[in-house]
C-alpha cells in the first residue's frame, strides 16, 4: 500500500492536528451535545464544564504527545495508509483510556470502571473521527495541489538528459526529482523520486562528464563522489569528529558524505 506523504511528519501538519483537533472536541460538545454527553460528562455530580475541560486537556496533551512522536521518527518511520489509519485509532483509544480515569472516579458509584472506559473510547471516536479525517484530506488535498501547480512547471528548462559514455541518451529526468549522484568507479548512480517512491538508474558514465549539465540544474558537488540537490536536504551536521554528514529529507536513502571543501557552500544554501 502506498505510503503516506513526508508533509504529514512535519511540524506545520502537525501543529494543525495538535491545535484543531482538541478545539473542535470542546466545540462540538459544547455546541451540540452528541449522545446525550453532557450527562456522562457531569459524572452524576453536576461536573461537566470541569469533565469538558479535563478532556480537552487530554484530547491535546495526546495528540501533542503522538504528531510530536511523529515528528521525532520521521527520518525512521514509513507509514502506509493502514498504518497511519491504525495510528489515528490509537490515539483515539489513548485518549478514552486516559478520561476514563477522572470518569471512572466519577460513575463508581453506579457504574464500573470498564463500563466507563469503553464508553469514553467510543464518544470519543465518534466525535473525533470528523476532524481527523478532515484534516487528514486537507493534507493530502494540499500536496496534490502543490503537485498540479508544479507540474507545468516540468518543461524542458527543468529536465537533465543523461548520457552515457557511448553518448546514447538513457534517462531524462526532472532536477527537483534528483536526490543525488554517486560516482563508482566507471559508473555514476543516480538517486532520484518517481510518484514519491525513491528509485535508482545506474549509468555507465564518469562524474566529469555530468559535472556540467547538473550544476547548471542546481545540483552541487559535496564530495569526490557525490553530487546532491539542495532542495532536498533537511539536516546539515557534524559528528563527533568533524565529519560532515547531509541528511535528506526521505528516510529511505542513507546521509550523504560532505567534504569540508565543500561544507560551507553548501550550508550557504540551507
Amino acid at each position: 500500500m502506498k505510503a503516506i506523504e513526508r508533509t504529514f511528519y512535519k511540524i506545520p501538519s502537525a501543529v494543525m492536528f495538535v491545535t484543531v483537533v482538541p478545539l473542535f472536541y470542546f466545540l462540538f460538545v459544547l455546541a451540540y451535545n452528541p449522545f446525550d454527553i453532557s450527562t456522562f460528562l457531569a459524572a452524576n455530580q453536576g461536573r461537566f464544564t470541569l469533565n469538558l475541560i479535563i478532556c480537552t486537556l487530554i484530547v491535546f496533551g495526546v495528540m501533542t504527545l503522538s504528531r510530536g512522536l511523529l515528528f521525532l521518527l520521521r527520518r525512521t518511520l514509513d507509514l502506509n495508509w493502514s498504518l497511519y489509519v491504525l495510528w489515528c485509532t490509537g490515539e483515539v483509544v489513548v485518549m478514552g483510556l486516559f478520561m476514563s480515569i477522572p470518569m471512572g472516579i466519577g460513575w463508581a458509584s453506579t457504574h464500573t470502571y470498564f463500563s466507563a472506559m469503553s464508553l469514553c473510547v467510543l464518544y470519543t471516536a465518534a466525535i473525533l473521527v470528523f476532524p481527523l479525517a478532515i484534516l487528514t484530506m486537507a493534507v493530502q488535498l494540499h500536496v496534490l495541489g502543490k503537485r498540479a501547480r508544479l507540474a507545468p512547471m516540468i518543461d524542458e528548462r527543468t529536465l537533465i538528459r543523461f548520457y552515457d559514455e557511448q553518448k546514447r541518451l538513457k534517462i531524462v529526468l526532472s532536477s527537483e526529482a534528483i536526490l543525488y549522484l554517486e560516482a563508482e568507479e566507471n559508473y555514476v548512480h543516480i538517486i532520484y523520486l518517481d510518484n514519491n517512491r525513491v528509485k535508482e538508474y545506474t549509468l555507465r558514465s564518469s562524474m566529469r562528464a555530468l559535472e556540467e549539465a547538473v550544476a547548471r540544474h542546481g545540483l552541487i558537488r559535496c564530495h569526490r563522489s557525490f553530487f546532491l540537490n539542495p532542495v532536498h536536504v533537511e539536516l546539515l551536521r557534524k559528528d563527533a569528529v568533524g565529519y560532515a554528514l547531509a541528511q535528506l529529507d526521505r528516510v529511505e536513502v542513507k546521509q550523504i558524505p560532505v567534504s569540508k571543501r565543500y561544507y560551507d557552500a553548501l550550508a550557504a544554501l540551507l
